[in-house]
């Protein structure tokens, strides 16, 4: 199937896609429903897919961006790290979908065929939504991986995010949200968190760079690292990020999550000097912004 339905289709279709149909019911072996994708057919047996094309395509995968890494997108480079401007739409960390791309895949493209080596090691230790930008830090040796590990395991790297969210009337210019997450029940299949009784603590300072009408332009600054922790403080705070599908905020002016990764500051685990590295708005960003100014 991974063979033929891209032909059929004229278009890609992954692995995960086709696990996908399986699994859903949509692929009849000989009249009957097959969900088994590891099952051995026989010469000569019928094998009908049913597919609804705007659900196949609908998903995140089917929005991944192509990217090669160039050097106009590395932030900061030596011997130990070297630090990468992410764009949206590509994952960060290998998927179970092995033929699907991935930032951390790309780095290591660009390294073999810059340096001449088969596979350079590279490390990571940072999460970042597929459709947030910005900041990431890779290790390029083993010798420094356990001391960046620590920079982020003991909240000693410094990361500041900005984001655009939905307009809330009173906000204040600056507050604090301190509580516990956790999963929390959803009729979505991805993964929902949420503020919970008993979970891993979680704080986010939040401050307002400048409000509009439509919005606000907020930096936050994530005391701990937990998973969606920005995109749920504020979206429980009644500020969810605009273009953010699962908590909540209509899309509105943005084309996808509008939230970045504009600066890390830590101290490098070879030299000690502290390093502040920084990532502009991305276009999407900022014509984001214009947008809202321009409704303000």
């Amino acid at each position: 199937m991974a063979g033929w339905l891209p032909e059929i289709l004229a278009r890609p279709v992954s692995r995960a896609k086709v696990r996908k149909l399986i699994m859903a019911g949509a692929v009849y072996w000989n009249g009957r429903p097959l969900r088994i994708a590891s099952k051995t057919l026989q010469p000569g047996a019928a094998i009908e897919v049913y597919v609804d094309l705007a659900k196949l395509f609908a998903d995140s995968t089917s929005r991944d961006k192509p990217f090669e890494l160039t050097p106009d997108r590395i932030l900061f480079e030596d011997e130990a790290l070297i630090i990468i401007d992410k764009p949206p739409g590509i994952p960060l960390h290998p998927t179970a979908d092995a033929a699907r791309d991935n930032l951390f895949a790309a780095v290591q493209r660009f390294l073999s065929k810059r340096d001449g080596s088969a596979k350079p090691y590279l490390g990571i230790h940072q999460r970042l939504d597929r459709d947030t930008s910005g900041v990431i830090l890779f290790t390029k040796s083993e010798r420094v991986n356990a001391a960046v590990g620590r920079l982020f395991s003991e909240h000693q790297a410094v990361k500041i995010y900005q984001a655009i969210t939905a307009p809330r009337i009173g906000s204040p210019k600056a507050w604090t949200v301190r509580n516990y997450i956790g999963k929390i029940a959803s009729k979505s299949k991805r993964a929902r968190y949420g503020s919970v009784k008993v979970g891993e603590a979680a704080e986010t300072f939040f401050r307002v760079i400048k409000e509009y009408s439509s919005g606000l332009w907020v930096e936050a600054i994530p005391k701990t690292g937990r998973t969606h922790q920005i995109r749920v403080h504020l979206a429980e705070y009644g500020l969810p990020i605009l273009g953010d599908d699962l908590y909540g905020a209509d899309s509105g002016p943005a084309p996808r999550l509008m939230l970045h990764a504009a600066e890390l500051i830590f101290q490098h685990p070879v030299t000690g000097f502290k390093v502040s590295i920084k990532s502009p708005v991305p276009r999407d960003f900022e014509e984001c912004l214009k947008r809202m100014h321009g409704a303000k």
